[in-house]
């Protein structure tokens, strides 16, 4: 057993991740505002809130007024209601249910997306032999070859008196493939396909909803936004519209500590492989933070970070816990105990750490380890 802690967790840590609760409730707040007044704007949660903590996250969306989350699997949606627990709130499951946890969706009050010909058999069996009446979500692929029923499948379920028998549709939903780049020509195809779809669903659903836009959508004509909206990555602070100024509020800020400086004697190499240099007289620091903490060894070749408002090089490869960057240009009194180099900040953007990364902010987010000590900004109080 070990003898008890002295230290605090934050000074265990070799990384501090500082999530500011307000932003991430105010970029939802912006991205309801560009919707349709009638549209319902969600949160995607899945992947722990994309590497952000799933609790304090959901937490923070709910108490800001968001009524409908979006997760990958079962699990995820599980630990979601644990965590909001008797609230209305909805929670979409957007890979569907698995053969044999259809009771663990309706039991639980999970909505699943059926996104396939089988799905839709085995909710529908469910539903009618337990005389379960609980809403889903249909999909179908409108251009993306990724989930979702296709066009032939989708016409023969519409063309079978059967082929829906049982089901109580929220919604028909599709994907957007290419909504970052507003000019992209499969945009307004999709938009078409789905349109068109939607409108024969209707024969049969005349209240069932759309779902298109997901976070880049949202800044598309409101034409795609249709009623329900799956926002995602934006609601962290990453660039929905890369084409354009990033319109949302930073949420991350991750910062590594120095473990240690030196001064290299004469030129000599840094790192595994000897792929950088060190010359005579260079100032290196290494911080306790690598690829095991999500830090990608591609970033190794090119990347920087910031002392200050100093920016400063890596030099050489990203190891697993360790990593270091050339300093020579850093006073030494910015280098002494407890000094940090801020890897994410507002110098260096999640956005800009996956351009040099070779990368998109999804990963980058999604990538963030578990050894950090997480600190959480706490959002205002709802009036």
């Amino acid at each position: 057993m070990a003898a008890p802690l002295s230290s605090r967790p934050e000074d265990r840590s070799g990384a501090v991740l500082t999530v500011d609760l307000a932003a991430l409730a105010e970029n939802w707040r912006l991205l309801k505002s560009r919707a349709n007044p009638a549209c319902d704007v969600g949160a995607v949660v899945k992947a722990d809130a994309y590497g952000l903590g799933l609790e304090p996250v959901a937490r923070t969306l709910s108490a800001a007024g968001c009524a409908t989350f979006y997760v990958a699997h079962l699990d995820e949606g599980l630990a979601l209601r644990g965590i909001l627990g008797n609230s209305t709130a909805r929670i979409v499951v957007m890979h569907g249910p698995n053969p044999g946890t259809e009771r663990d969706f309706a039991a639980n009050r999970l909505i699943p997306v059926l996104n396939t010909p089988g799905q839709i058999k085995s909710w529908r069996g469910f539903a009618q032999t337990n005389d379960v009446l609980m809403e889903s979500l249909v999909h179908v692929d409108t251009g993306m070859n990724r989930l979702g029923l296709t066009s032939a499948e989708f016409a023969a379920l519409m063309a079978d008196p059967d082929g829906f028998v049982g089901l109580t549709p929220l919604a028909l939903m599709s994907h957007l493939a290419c909504a970052e780049v507003p000019t992209h020509p499969l945009n307004a195809q999709q938009r078409e396909r789905f349109a068109s779809m939607l409108s024969t669903f209707r024969l049969k659903f005349a209240d069932a909803k759309g779902s298109l836009a997901n976070s880049s959508g949202l800044f598309l004509d409101q034409a795609y936004h249709y009623d329900l909206a799956r926002p995602g990555v934006a609601l962290y602070g990453v660039n929905p519209t890369p084409e354009a100024k990033n319109p949302m509020i930073p949420v991350v800020r991750l910062q590594a500590k120095i473990v240690q400086v030196r001064r290299v004697d004469a030129a000599s190499p840094v790192g595994y492989g000897a792929t950088f240099r060190a010359p005579d007289g260079a100032k290196l620091a290494t911080v306790s933070m690598g690829y095991a903490d999500g830090l990608l060894r591609s970033w190794g070749s090119s990347g920087y970070a910031f002392v200050d408002d100093l920016r400063v090089a890596v030099a050489g490869r990203v190891s697993m816990d360790l990593t270091t960057f050339d300093v020579s240009a850093v006073p030494e009194s910015a280098l002494g105990p407890g000094a940090v180099i801020d890897i994410i900040g507002t110098r260096q953007t999640v956005d800009d750490l996956a351009k040099a990364a070779g990368t998109i902010g999804y990963e980058i987010l999604t990538a963030l380890g578990g050894r950090y000590h997480r600190r959480y900004l706490p959002a205002p109080a709802q009036k």
